[in-house]
């Protein structure tokens, strides 16, 4: 590595080695997909308490700024949750808005430690839009972080998932744009369209899990967690939907590994997802590789019954090397279903002995705990990382009241054809570009 370099990106394939770029969203030799990792020059993490937020964990994140940014994850050993459980070492990671526990992510979701480092990486004389497909999370993340800083900003979400964008300030009309999927579409159709837009001129994507800065982003809770507890957990739960967050606690785990300081351990991932559409989990137990493809009809009606909008990503980082796949195998790993009803009762539980509302999403994780639990698959003394991927919405909303994003075009699940896409976003080109 050359030493001016604060990291290389490498793919996990073949391992060839490029420098800092933040388009690149792939390896160019002609090989399978992979994903490429980003490297970092200083192996031994420096926390860098001045810097704001998620900002001081800096030398682990692919930028060279550091934006204003309030929040960043808070772990916390449980006491009430531990206990009811019996296990001694079982610490939260909350990404929320909790203010007694000084957590300041204003968008409730973990999405916000992905929008800082993405935002930050790109250049500031960039003349293009960013187009970001989303399900929920991620979209209400970057439409905030966007709207604060000025950055122009396309957002593509299924007309069904609008009331999860909203903000506690007014939204910034001149740079944020959304467009919504209507119909019985899903987060796949949105994902469809978003890269049409993102393919036309004045646009550029934001990448997904091929993303370092996404994945460097939300492995944040990994770091997080293993800073304050001192060293690298034995368990980590999480629940998915593209699997990239499971994917980024497995690169955060590889280096604390070559820092060397908190221990030697792979942990072993725990990840779910929430019944009946569970295409990672149904893989993973069967021992395959490749996900089986859903029909569209089969996909959308299992999707139409999850309370857990966020985890239904029909083309999960699974299969693809340094995907989920390779992530599971090699921390011996495990992927759980939780229905609805089982969230919902981790979701009530959490509430009670925590004292915070979580989301659908963080009461599938918690209901994968307690299935873990249950099967004696954890010990009472061993260290265990639930991450609350996004809590304190009632909170929130006590204490401000909120700003929905209206959208700018509304696409039928007919229309997503590359021509019609890109004939209406020409005539509107004006609306969702930079004026």
């Amino acid at each position: 590595m050359k030493s001016k370099l604060k990291y290389i990106l490498r793919c996990t394939l073949c391992g060839k080695e490029y420098e800092p770029d933040p388009f690149r969203l792939c390896c160019d030799e002609k090989h399978e997909p992979s994903l490429l990792r980003a490297v970092y020059a200083n192996e031994k993490l420096e926390v860098k308490e001045n810097l704001p937020g998620l900002f001081r964990y800096i030398d682990w994140l692919p930028v060279d700024r550091y934006l204003e940014a309030d929040g960043k994850p808070i772990t916390y050993q449980s006491k009430n949750l531990a206990h009811h459980l019996g296990l001694d070492h079982l610490f939260i990671c909350f990404n929320g808005y909790w203010p007694e526990r000084d957590a300041h992510l204003s968008t409730c979701s973990f999405k916000e430690l992905e929008a800082f480092p993405i935002l930050g990486r790109i250049p500031e004389d960039n003349p293009k839009t960013l187009v970001v497909a989303s399900a929920g999370n991620t979209g209400r993340a970057f439409a905030t972080v966007c709207s604060k800083l000025k950055i122009p900003f396309c957002l593509v979400i299924p007309e069904q998932n609008l009331s999860a964008i909203w903000s506690k300030e007014p939204f910034d009309s001149s740079c944020v744009r959304l467009i919504a999927v209507g119909g019985n579409s899903d987060y796949s159709d949105a994902i469809r369209i978003g890269k049409i837009i993102s393919e036309l001129e004045g646009f550029f994507p934001e990448g997904g899990a091929k993303n370092v800065a996404r994945r460097d982003g939300m492995g944040l809770t990994v770091v997080d967690a293993t800073v304050t507890i001192g060293e690298i957990p034995d368990h980590y739960f999480q629940a998915v939907g593209s699997g990239t967050g499971g994917i980024s606690a497995y690169e955060a785990n590889l280096r604390f590994l070559a820092d060397g300081r908190f221990g030697n351990k792979k942990m072993k991932l725990h990840l779910c997802q929430n019944i009946p559409f569970t295409p990672m989990t149904d893989a993973w137990k069967a021992g395959k590789r490749e996900i089986t493809a859903l029909s569209e009809i089969e996909a959308k009606k299992s999707i139409s019954q999850v309370s857990a909008k966020v985890l239904t990503n029909r083309n999960p980082a699974y299969s693809l090397a340094g995907g989920v796949y390779e992530a599971l195998a090699d921390t011996d790993g495990e992927m759980y279903g939780v229905t609805n009803d089982e969230s919902e009762k981790a979701r009530a539980l959490f509430e009670e002995l925590e004292g915070i509302d979580v989301s659908p999403a963080a009461g599938v994780a918690t209901g994968a705990l307690i299935q873990a639990v249950e099967a004696g698959k954890i010990g009472k003394k061993d260290t265990i990382v639930l991450n609350i991927t996004s809590g304190g919405y009632k909170r929130m909303r006590q204490d401000y009241p909120l700003h929905y994003l209206k959208p700018d075009l509304v696409f039928k699940p007919e229309e997503i054809e590359p021509d019609l896409v890109a004939e209406r976003i020409d005539k509107q080109r004006e609306v969702l570009t930079r004026n």
